[in-house]
């Protein structure tokens, strides 16, 4: 590490900090950063620090996909292959030019590595209709297929020759970032070739050569990473040109206090809020800026879902069917009845009333409120505690409503939502039968992701997205999405449903296959949807450029 980086890093974790330098952006999050491998990142903050470091082919600004590491594409007929031109003058961090080879090697890279919890497992999903290396995929998952799926052509440009139309496909490659493989082979990562493809196939690569030395060719180079801080330099070779602020700190701060604090002495530029509640403590203090509805791009392009885990992977569950007032089986939400109690549980009013202070964006289903596929007839479950108890005294034969259960629940460190959300489940539940108890304990982000993701948590309150609705139904229902472990949900019959709505050309013969999907979930009560929070943050006065930061989640717009 050089002299400056090693400055800049001492002199701001002093107890006293000084107000954040010119050039220099301090960023307080409530959670640590887990993975700085982008075939690996799934989470919020592990994102957000990837896509500063890596670029795609090209880049969602949620729903709007605009041209990255391609210039353009063109595409066949029937949609199975797609032919990228790629820009030139792109170099990586250490150095190098990128070339097709490299982004050839990437694209085949993150359809051949990443556990099933992994980013890379929802684009092999999406893109090939992979969701787990099960030994007959094995059979025919061959390198050949693979490089013959992904390859340049004597043109330099980058072919995908896919078996089947993909309507999400450029969302997906948004997603799959392009490293330089020379850096790569010689650290010893796949050589991207036969020689050890069978070895990376479905390889967790949470602690790849990446973790240890990121090169990408983005806006930021990695400096370096403790447990409570992230350090980023401006790339100066950068082709989009070099971004106004050299230095970006990403602080680990447990407590809104804390984070409040600091915005408001100078020690940080932008905190993350965890609810408007803590936002309106900001309201006219000097030297902050509060935004009350952000760009609505995100909100949008996302849903917003309390989903139900049909068969939690933790050991401290009962036996399936067995029955207890202090504790659940694993898989209590697979009884209908039960899910549909839960969800006629829920006060959406209340929800809106003391976590969106009344500012929310009505969502009727699965699906983000713009999107093409949507059914405005489509109406939630309604809340309702002689619903709710009716589908009880059903649920198990009967035998829940005299046994009774105690049903653990989770809420984030710093997500007043998620707190609202458990808060409503508990009261209300716990007022249907003296027997039925909620269990609500706090857990950090980091933490909860991998718990969700190897499917611990039983009630699921989280954000789904993405610009088609294959990519946010098969996410949330899909017995091969990246969630499929998190929430257990194995219906072939909805099963077939999305891969017919995946496989048909064509919006308007899609729409009805989603809207069936659409009639079907909500019969079947697997989650209900929650209003989206209209966006809203708070910075340092002289930070510029934030709301175009939260369309791109690039640090490269902000300035001072």
């Amino acid at each position: 590490m050089n002299r400056r980086a090693l400055f800049l890093s001492l002199s701001l974790c002093g107890s006293a900090a000084l107000a954040t330098p010119k050039d220099t952006l301090v960023y307080q999050i409530p959670s640590a950063i887990a993975a700085l491998e982008p075939a690996q990142a799934v989470t919020g903050y592990d994102v957000l620090v990837v896509q500063q470091m890596y670029e795609a082919l090209y880049r969602n600004e949620f729903g709007s996909y605009k041209p990255q590491l391609a210039t353009g594409y063109t595409q066949s007929k029937d949609g199975r292959v797609t032919t990228f031109t790629l820009r030139r003058g792109v170099r990586f961090h250490d150095g190098s030019s990128m070339t097709c080879m490299d982004a050839e090697y990437s694209l085949r890279r993150t359809l051949l590595v990443g556990n099933e919890t992994s980013q890379a497992a929802q684009i092999r999903a999406s893109v090939l209709g992979i969701g787990g290396f099960t030994p007959e995929i094995r059979k025919t998952f061959t390198f050949a297929k693979l490089a013959s799926t992904v390859k340049c052509n004597a043109a330099g440009q980058l072919v995908l020759t896919l078996d089947r139309n993909v309507p999400s496909l450029i969302d997906a490659v948004s997603q799959a970032y392009v490293v330089p493989m020379k850096a790569l082979v010689a650290a010893g990562d796949w050589s991207g070739t036969a020689r050890d493809f069978g070895a990376w196939v479905g390889k967790d690569v949470s602690n790849s050569a990446l973790t240890q030395k990121p090169s990408g060719t983005g806006a930021y180079t990695f400096v370096s990473r403790d447990p409570s801080r992230l350090i980023f330099r401006a790339f100066a070779g950068y082709w989009g040109g070099a971004p106004a602020l050299k230095n970006v700190i990403l602080q680990k701060v447990d407590s809104d206090t804390a984070r409040v604090l600091a915005v408001q002495k100078g020690d940080a530029d932008i905190i993350a809020v965890p609810d408007r509640d803590t936002l309106a403590r900001l309201r006219g203090v000097a030297g902050v800026k509060v935004y009350e509805t952000l760009p609505l791009q995100l909100q949008s392009q996302v849903v917003t879902m309390v989903m139900f885990n049909q068969n939690i992977q933790d050991g401290g569950r009962l036996p399936a069917g067995q029955l207890a007032e202090n504790n659940v089986p694993v898989n209590f939400f697979s009884d209908i009845h039960v899910r549909r109690a839960f969800a006629a549980a829920f006060d959406t009013q209340t929800f809106v009333r003391d976590a969106l202070q009344g500012k929310g964006l009505a969502l009727n289903s699965s699906l983000p409120y713009t999107s093409w596929a949507n059914d405005p007839a489509l109406r939630p479950t309604a809340f309702n505690l002689k619903t709710a108890e009716a589908e009880f005294r059903l649920a198990f034969g009967g035998k829940l409503w005299t046994t009774g259960f105690t049903l653990p629940a989770i809420t984030i460190t710093g997500q007043g939502l998620s707190e609202v959300v458990s808060g409503i489940i508990k009261q209300n539940i716990e007022a249907i039968n003296p027997k039925f108890h909620v269990q609500v304990t706090t857990g950090e982000l980091s933490s909860l992701n991998a718990s969700l993701l190897g499917g611990k948590l039983t009630v699921v309150p989280l954000t789904w997205g993405g610009a088609d609705p294959d990519t946010v139904l098969r996410g949330l229902y899909g017995s091969d999405g990246i969630l499929s472990t998190a929430l257990g949900i194995k219906d072939t019959r909805l099963q077939t449903l999305l891969d017919q709505g995946r496989d048909t050309v064509g919006q308007a013969a899609r729409k009805p296959i989603y809207r069936t999907i659409l009639n079907y979930v909500g019969q079947q009560a697997y989650g209900f949807p929650l209003q989206v929070s209209q966006g809203f943050g708070a910075t340092a006065a002289d930070l510029r450029g934030f709301e175009d930061f939260n369309k791109t989640n690039l640090f490269s717009r902000l300035s001072k």
